[in-house]
């Protein structure tokens, strides 16, 4: 992930009248399910990288088993990583997991939401891209992404059972974190560029689900002091969305639709894209291939010191609040799918 990633997801109000805080029975049972699914990837999987081939292929099976579960056409796509620098992890082939849900009157346009399920391999720093130090343990990745794959699973599994009229592509991405970040090893690059190589189908925009689990005061050391200035303040009592100035429109579009459906509050942030480390995580990859896409996230390092370190553990996480944005995610895709024919998107 790049430094001034400055995109931060759901979040819920710390004060005692907001009512996300106190969740009805179906929002205790999705938090379990949630739970669950975090505890499994980085608890019982744990770091899982290319430089732990194996962690990482039990992984991305246990999410194609669960893609596979909810009836939905799963497929293994694979990511090719070259030997040498700056990956050195020798060459392999590792797998983006998809599974799609097809559209019921409008096949051809899609809808993308994906979230990586790689963690951060050891290096001299939380934001150090300076190179793996594969010998020491890298972080457990509970925040970071383990709960961006568990809301990606949720909604998969909802909307196997309620299409939308548009297509729904469900992807786990292998390959975001550093080395790989920016790079052509890639899993969402790969993913990406391969999508638009296919002129009959339309894509209308993408988002990440990155970081989901944090709403509860933590030390942040790490925190950009400019961050609340462009309106992510220190608080964890929201959710953000953000993207680059061309995805604004399907930012904004969504973030009505997630207002309609959500009390937990939500914070949409457009920034230009100034520099190669004006990104977020996977959006950048469809930034590239001139989709629109944006962040649903925490806020990550702007609001926890456990980003990226061996701390990001499954038991920290606020999973009723996770819970309540999933469910807020849900109508939103659930609108954005069901929107009319031609409305927002690109075609390659």
């Amino acid at each position: 992930m790049a430094l001034v990633r400055l995109v931060f997801v759901l979040a819920l109000s710390l004060t005692a009248q907001a009512s996300p805080l106190v969740p009805e029975p179906p929002v205790a049972a999705l938090a379990t399910c949630l739970r669950g699914d975090v505890e499994t990837l980085a608890g019982q999987i744990g770091e899982r990288n290319c430089y732990h081939p194996e962690k990482l292929e039990r992984a991305a099976a246990w999410i194609e088993a669960q893609f596979a579960a909810t009836g939905l056409r799963t497929r293994r796509l694979p990511v090719e990583v070259p030997a040498g620098e700056p990956y050195r992890c020798g060459k392999m082939t590792v797998w983006n997991i998809e599974a799609e849900s097809p559209g019921s009157a409008l096949p051809d346009e899609i809808i993308v939401i994906g979230a990586h399920y790689d963690s951060k391999v050891a290096m001299k720093g939380w934001h150090d891209h300076a190179g793996p130090l594969a010998k020491l343990p890298g972080t457990p990745g509970a925040d970071d992404n383990a709960s961006g794959v568990a809301v990606t699973l949720a909604l998969a599994r909802h909307f196997a059972q309620a299409p939308t009229r548009r297509s729904l592509r469900f992807v786990a991405f292998v390959n975001e974190e550093p080395p790989f970040f920016q790079t052509g090893a890639m899993g969402s690059f790969v993913y990406a560029r391969s999508l638009v190589q296919d002129k009959s189908r339309r894509v209308v925009g993408m988002f990440t689900p990155e970081c989901l689990g944090c709403y509860s005061l933590q030390s942040n050391r790490k925190r950009v002091w400019l961050a609340g200035p462009l309106g992510l303040p220190a608080k964890p009592d929201y959710v953000a969305f953000m993207s680059n100035l061309s995805s604004r429109s399907f930012n904004l579009t969504a973030a009505a639709a997630f207002r309609r459906r959500c009390q937990v509050k939500l914070r949409p942030c457009v920034l230009p894209a100034l520099g190669p480390k004006v990104a977020w995580s996977d959006d950048w990859a469809f930034w590239r291939q001139g989709v629109p896409a944006f962040a649903v996230t925490d806020t990550a390092f702007l609001r926890s010191d456990r980003y990226h370190e061996l701390t990001d553990t499954p038991d920290y996480l606020d999973y009723g609040v996770m819970a309540e944005v999933t469910l807020g995610l849900q109508g939103m895709v659930a609108e954005l799918g069901d929107r009319q024919a031609g409305e927002g998107g690109t075609r390659r």
